[in-house]
């Protein structure tokens, strides 16, 4: 019965595999454009081979860069190449065969402030699987989305959410990483991220006392929400745990 009413009340779409299902309501457009420096971007061109140079100086000439000098420039720390190979393989349809490379060269232009590239990592992501990721790759995504997150960047935040969690991509969440979390939902104010995580405890088929009052205590949070759609939803999901 709860999960038909979730289905009815929440709207989810069908799940990505080895990931939660997205609440439907999306984030204020401001706190999804907060921006935050992790990596400065490299100035300089010390250390570049003569053709990296080169390459670097075609780029800022909007002229024509090979693959695999853009994929060294943004390993020597350059975010305007991350950004460029993303955009290529996006555009060139690649991206559909390699979320990986998207997700990571997607975290090195974000982590040096390129915020506008941040759905698109997130996007990857979503299609990785946690099982082969290299664990390289998974630090980078931790390093990049958590600034963010505690920024109060509200699209970062929900990653950190949809991405913690058993058998999910950055594993299983952890009591100080929740508490973070719940910290800056309750800065950020509009309640989301308090309702998504009382949804995934009350999707489970078994909860505990303890997860019982943890997910009342999240809607009772939850139903202080400006926002209504949020509001009301965690006030009926109140009402359906008290008739159960």
């Amino acid at each position: 019965m709860l999960r038909l009413f979730l289905c009815l009340c929440i709207n989810f779409s069908t799940p990505v595999v080895a990931q939660n299902m997205p609440l439907p309501f999306t984030s204020d457009i401001g706190t999804a454009r907060i921006s935050v420096t992790v990596t400065p971007d490299r100035r300089s061109m010390r250390g570049l081979s003569p053709s990296l140079k080169a390459a670097r100086q075609q780029m800022h000439a909007h002229q024509p860069v090979s693959d695999a000098n853009l994929i060294e420039l943004s390993e020597a720390g350059y975010g305007l190449a991350a950004q460029i190979y993303v955009r290529r393989l996006i555009s060139t349809g690649a991206a559909a065969h390699a979320p990986s490379d998207v997700a990571y060269y997607s975290a090195i232009a974000v982590g040096t402030g390129r915020v506008w590239t941040l759905p698109d990592m997130i996007k990857a992501m979503m299609r990785l699987d946690p099982t082969s990721e290299p664990r390289a790759r998974l630090r980078k995504y931790i390093q990049v989305l958590y600034p963010y997150a505690w920024a109060g960047n509200a699209l970062a935040l929900d990653a950190v959410v949809e991405f913690n969690g058993e058998g999910r991509l950055f594993g299983e969440l952890s009591d100080s990483t929740r508490d973070k979390i719940l910290e800056q939902s309750q800065r950020n104010g509009d309640g989301r991220v308090e309702l998504r995580l009382a949804v995934a405890l009350l999707e489970q088929a078994y909860l505990t006392k303890e997860q019982q009052n943890r997910a009342r205590v999240l809607l009772q949070s939850a139903q202080t929400s400006s926002h209504l759609g949020i509001r009301t939803s965690a006030q009926n999901l109140l009402v359906l745990m008290d008739k159960t």
